[in-house]
Order: structure tokens, then sequence, then C-alpha cells
């Protein structure tokens, strides 16, 4: 009886773990069959959005790549992709309710499921899927659009899409833009628990490019006015601070919502994460897996995925042949890279800080685009071999 891996999401972790099942696992597992289920026809290169979003900068053909044509390599029978999304999960009775693209609606049976659905921006703007993999395109045309027009564009939050956008609209476009952006905290990239000399380097980066900053200070009521006399409408911003910011255009870049909807609550924290043992099971199943930025376990970054895929792969191939024992994911080393255009960049690997010649050579120049196809294809993972 042929083993079923339902894999949901064919993001930065789902797609390479099914090519890693069907590469390695199928030949000790002849009768294994791989479903994965998303509702895009093609992978969203969004790590190059905060660049993409700048009119003529990067082409859809390298921002966005066909899923299908890498998986034709494999044995027939052994590979099938669903368009479509999931609604609900039966742990009970191991079976996983998809609504396709086409609205109709079908169960699929399962011996493993693995939920990689990933995360968008909370305020759904196209850094990450937005929905088909038309809808997202259309969405960053429109972005693309309305930055191209923007005299003035103002954007809150001051996490990494934020500042690299700053950074990359500012060093694009120079003077001929403002650029405003709000940390709500006391400097760039609080959150992300950087190192001192690391935000320092890139505030200082940011105002070099003419990146206007306003610390501590969080966005309270947005105002949009109508277009007057053939101008385009402007947005004022009202903030904590009690000052108003008025500018063509407004992007909020802060929070993200996790695609965990479809799961059971009881398998969720409070931040609507999937709660994972240390063997990125969830917690109190035997077949039931989470990897990326749906999981608990890391933060919500693309530069721990490598790890993960690794780390699921060998244990969905010791479960499925029955050999050997499940091991514990060892959480990667902390680290981080960020880029504001093809000249300024710094990050950090554990408590060092990297050069900044290092990150904008590595990153900085072309946000690895070059690299897509073969990640696409099953060919190569970010950083590691497949």
């Amino acid at each position: 009886m042929a083993k079923t891996v339902v894999i949901l999401g064919a993001g930065w972790a789902g797609l390479p773990l099914a090519h890693k099942l069907l590469k390695h696992t199928l030949p000790k597992v002849e009768d294994l069959k791989v479903i994965l289920v998303s509702p895009n026809t093609h992978f969203y290169w969004n790590l190059a959005a905060v660049r993409a979003v700048i009119p003529g900068t990067l082409t859809d053909d390298q921002m966005f790549l066909p899923i299908q044509p890498g998986f034709a390599r494999y044995p027939n029978g052994s590979f099938e992709f669903v368009l479509g999304k999931a609604s609900n999960i039966n742990p009970d009775s191991n079976i996983v309710e998809i609504t396709k693209n086409d609205g109709i609606k079908t169960s699929l049976p399962y011996d493993h499921l693995v939920i990689a659905t990933g995360s968008q921006i909370l305020s759904d703007l196209p850094f990450k899927p937005v929905g088909t993999h038309e809808e997202t395109v259309d969405a960053l045309h429109t972005l693309q659009k309305q930055i191209g027009e923007a005299k003035s564009i103002v954007i809150a939050g001051a996490g990494p899409t934020g500042v690299e956008t700053a950074g990359e609209i500012a060093a694009h476009y120079g003077d001929k833009k403002e650029i405003t952006l709000i940390i709500s905290g006391g400097h760039a990239l609080e959150a992300s628990n950087v190192l001192q000399s690391v935000w320092q380097i890139v505030e200082k980066d940011l105002q070099k490019l003419g990146v206007r900053l306003i610390r501590n200070a969080k966005v309270e009521d947005i105002q949009a006015s109508e277009k007057v006399n053939g101008h385009a409408p402007k947005t004022s911003i009202k903030l904590s601070n009690g000052t108003t910011v008025v500018a063509d255009l407004y992007l909020p870049l802060f929070g993200v919502k996790l695609n965990t909807t479809f799961v059971p609550s009881n398998f969720l924290d409070s931040t609507g994460s999937v709660i994972l043992d240390k063997t990125m099971r969830f917690q109190g199943t035997k077949n039931i897996w989470g990897i990326g930025d749906v999981g608990n376990l890391e933060p919500k970054q693309v530069v721990v995925i490598d790890g993960m895929i690794i780390h699921l792969s060998a244990v969905l191939n010791t479960a499925l042949t029955g050999q050997g024992e499940l091991k514990e994911y060892k959480p990667a080393k902390s680290m981080f890279f960020v880029t504001m255009g093809k000249k300024f960049g710094t990050g950090q690997i554990g408590g060092w800080r990297l050069w900044s010649w290092m990150v904008t050579y590595v990153k900085g120049r072309n946000l690895f685009v070059d690299t897509a196809k073969p990640y696409v294809d099953g060919k190569t993972l970010r950083h590691a071999a497949m």
C-alpha cells in the first residue's frame, strides 16, 4: 500500500522538502507518493521583493518561477501537484480537506502531513504571496506603479523588510523621492535583536541615502484625501508622538500573519504558531509536522530554512523507512543580513558583525535571483546541497 506524504505549501520550505523526499527517500520507499498543495503555480522569489517593487528593476520571469517543471524528472505516480489550499485538518482520520482554486473541495488522505504554509505581511502588501500567482503578480504591478508615481513615501515598520525597502527606494531614486521610515522603538531592527553596531550602521547608511528616520513613534490613524484638481490623493499619517506626516504613498511593513487558520486551535500557541516538539512534529501527534514560519522553533526568517529542510527530510526518511531513530532538531546559529541598494549593507553571524562589503557582494548585488531557478527546480538549497 502506497505511503503518502502531503505537503501543504510550496514556498521556501515545502517546495525543496518535496524534492528532497523524491530524490533521497523514494529510492528506499518505492511506493512513496508526495502530494504538494499550493494556491500558486509559481514560486515567488520574494527575497528580492524589496527591490522588485521598484519599476524596471527585476522582471516577472526573475521573480516568479513555475513550480511543476522541476518535478517532471521523477517517476510517474510518485508526485502530484494540487492547486489549492487547506481548509481543515482531521488528525483522527488522517485527512486534510482542500479547497481547490476552481472552488471544488476535496479530501486528501495522508500517512504523513507537513504544514509549510508560511506567512504574509499583515497589510497584505505583495512582499510575500497574497493569494494565487495571478493575484500576487497583479498586486506587485500595482505597487510598482504606485512607487514609481509617488514623490513622497512613508514606510512604517523598521524590521528587515521596512529597512531594506526604504534603502532600496532611496538608493534607486536618490533625492527624486522623499522617503521616511517610522521606527516604533528607539532604533531600527529593534525586534530583530541584532548587535548595536549592526543597527547603528543600518541607520547611518539609511541617512546617507537620504531616508528620514522618525523614532519612538507608531501609526495611530490614516486618512486618505480625495483627488483634487487632477492631483493625486495624499495620505495623512497621524503618529503617536503627536505629529502628522503627509505622503503620496504609505507602506505599512510591520507585522506578519501566519497561514495557520486551518489548523485546529489546540495545536497553536497564542501567536498562531504551531507548537512543535523537538523533532519538528506537532505536539501530541505521530505523523503531522511543521516547518518554516508556521512553527515555534525558530525566528520567522529564510536564513534558517536550509537546516530545517535537511532535518525534517531526514526525520521523514526515518519515519517512512522505519530505520533509525527520530533525531531532535538543533536550532541554527543566529544569522542576519540586510542590504540597502547595491552599495550599503551589514549583518552578523552569532555574535560577530560582518564586513559591509561582504554582505553587499554576496546579497546586495542581485538578492540571489541568479540562484532562484536551481532552487525551484530542486537542484540546490540556498546554502547547501540538495
